[in-house]
């Protein structure tokens, strides 16, 4: 039987539908409250069983504050609105400085509410598919506790008081565990005044997309093999360097550690020691992200994940020497404009190790490339700067000469 694919107007129907059932409010039982509800649930059977009038008052208070919480929870987030301003670069693994912004609409201050992102959906990346963030706990699980890693959510920022008719910025830190595009589908507002026995959320629809970097690996093996066959060349000019260029006439101001002494003695006047400016050449970085068989073991993927944070790390260092580059991968071309690698970081944080049968990164053959270029992959893979005049001239890095990496290296 052939499916019928659902079209972006039923999506949208289907969309509607589950906002307008959705319910306006998330309650769930903290561990007190747990075994406040059972003490209320025993004293209550216990009043009609024995028609003991003190154990009806004692029933009937503690039903009135568990309807006095409920009232005056409403009454803390009723009134509130949120925003964010997320951080402008994630690494992953770092906790980022970001804001979130809470408004206060009502005639009286909020207090005790904590500001947080709704748990965010990898899209890409070593997670992709799964949801990160604060796990639920069922209201029945009365012997389990949370976690700070479940209890947690992401973002989170605690305010003791929001003021009536005022807004207020709130610090919070983003911090994701692996590289990748995330969706956030918004952001939620909780409390547990005044008592702290049921936790109120109320959620904000504010769809957002962040992309996580890669957190970078020091990559001195790779960047000394580099050194070794594409170092830096002399320009014929005099410049920032090393190699002497020359001598001449010491000038008013000039740093005087400058100054070559030994003509300075025989001429009888300062002389300054010039040195020869260096050429930093442009670099074509191939990023071979294809699997080196059919059916990867688990440590390849880890070891994928290395060399990714590996790749990061010699690009980070090539950027800070000056260097020009372009990335190459199974998925495309990106250059770095003015020397500016952001671009290249973010299309490895959102880039897959593909199967096997795909078609190689181009570059070869491709006139337009830098004629220096660094080849990063697997071994045994074919179709790929497999030789010629480009490939005479090409450095490999292999993603298995890397240490034998800790499966818990992928997420």
């Amino acid at each position: 039987m052939t499916s019928i694919p659902t079209t972006t107007a039923d999506q949208s129907f289907w969309e509607r539908l589950r906002r307008h059932f959705k319910a306006p409010r998330q309650l769930s039982l903290t561990r007190p409250g747990k075994f406040f509800l059972l003490i209320t649930l025993a004293v209550g059977f216990g009043a009609i069983n024995t028609g003991n009038n003190l154990l009806f008052l004692l029933f009937g208070m503690m039903l009135s504050l568990i309807l006095a919480s409920g009232v005056l929870s409403e009454g803390v987030i009723r009134h509130l609105r949120l925003r964010r301003r997320l951080p402008r670069r994630i690494e992953a693994s770092q906790p980022t400085p970001g804001t979130l912004r809470i408004s206060n609409l009502g005639w009286w201050p909020s207090l005790s509410v904590e500001a947080s992102e709704r748990n965010p959906r990898a899209l890409s990346g070593p997670l992709k598919g799964q949801t990160i963030g604060a796990v639920p706990i069922p209201w029945w699980k009365f012997w389990r506790q949370q976690t700070d890693d479940e209890a947690r959510p992401l973002a989170a920022a605690y305010c003791l008081r929001a003021p009536a008719d005022e807004e207020s910025d709130l610090a919070a830190h983003y911090e994701l565990p692996a590289r990748g595009r995330y969706a956030l589908p918004g952001l939620q507002v909780s409390t547990r005044f005044p008592f702290g026995l049921f936790e109120k959320s109320r959620q904000f629809d504010l769809p957002a997309e962040i992309v996580v970097l890669p957190q970078a690996l020091p990559a001195r093996e790779w960047l000394g093999k580099l050194d070794a066959r594409h170092g830096e060349t002399a320009r014929n000019q005099r410049g920032r360097g090393e190699d002497f260029f020359g001598l001449r006439d010491y000038r008013a101001g000039e740093d005087r550690r400058s100054i070559h002494w030994k003509s300075t003695a025989r001429r009888g006047e300062p002389v300054v020691r010039e040195t020869e400016a260096r050429e930093r050449r442009a670099l074509a970085v191939i990023f071979d992200n294809r699997a080196p068989s059919k059916d990867p073991p688990a440590s390849v993927e880890a070891r994928f994940e290395r060399g990714i944070r590996h790749l990061c790390g010699l690009l980070q260092s090539l950027q800070s020497r000056g260097y020009q580059m372009q990335l190459l991968t199974c998925d495309g071309q990106v250059d770095a404009a003015n020397a500016d690698i952001e671009p290249l970081l973010r299309h490895l944080a959102v880039i897959d190790l593909e199967p096997y049968t795909s078609a190689p990164p181009a570059g070869e053959d491709d006139q337009e490339l830098s004629p220096s270029r660094v080849y990063v992959g697997f071994r045994g893979l074919s179709g790929a700067m497999s030789g010629g005049s480009a490939g005479e001239d090409t450095l490999r890095l292999y993603l298995d000469e890397l240490a034998e990496p800790d499966l818990g290296d992928a997420p």
